[in-house]
């Protein structure tokens, strides 16, 4: 069941599905109907998941408020499967984790992690896709490199 994301509680689950180029608009919108149907009919064991997305230019975030009903191996599953679905759609990979998103000024960018690692700065904010609630993702998505693991590749 779909609900708004202002009413989507601070403690539920987040996906976040990081895509390889950024999305124009028509992608967008044909992306934002795709998951609004998948939340009118997203289901665990049959009970309806209260859940919501966001979009932005390079991301898909799914949320679960699991106050009700948790999201489950199949229902998590079928979600995968319509970002998948979304994916062959646009030809895009969402699931190279080698790809990382950063900040450069307030344009996103997004590199494979050996390109990345050469021109990390401890300065550079990043994208902290293994936020796991609404509450780190309003708090901590958009994070300083320091705060994240990505904090590794910096220099000692």
């Amino acid at each position: 069941m779909f609900i708004p994301y202002s009413e989507v509680d601070k403690n539920a689950r987040i996906w976040i599905y990081q895509s390889e180029r950024k999305l124009n608009s028509d992608e967008l919108d044909d992306i934002k109907i795709q998951l609004t149907d998948l939340c009118e009919k997203w289901k665990a064991h049959g009970d309806p998941l209260a859940c919501s997305f966001q979009l932005y230019d390079w991301f898909i975030c799914l949320f679960v408020d699991e106050s009700k009903f948790n999201a489950s191996g199949c229902s998590i599953d079928s979600s995968v499967a319509v970002i998948k679905s979304i994916a062959n759609q646009y030809n895009i990979d969402f699931f190279n984790r080698l790809n990382i998103a950063f900040l450069e000024g307030k344009e996103t960018k997004v590199l494979p992690l050996n390109d990345f690692k050469r021109c990390v700065s401890s300065e550079m904010m990043v994208y902290n896709n293994l936020v796991k609630t609404k509450g780190e993702f309003e708090e901590n998505w958009k994070a300083s490199i320091k705060d994240t693991w990505l904090s590794k590749y910096l220099e000692n």
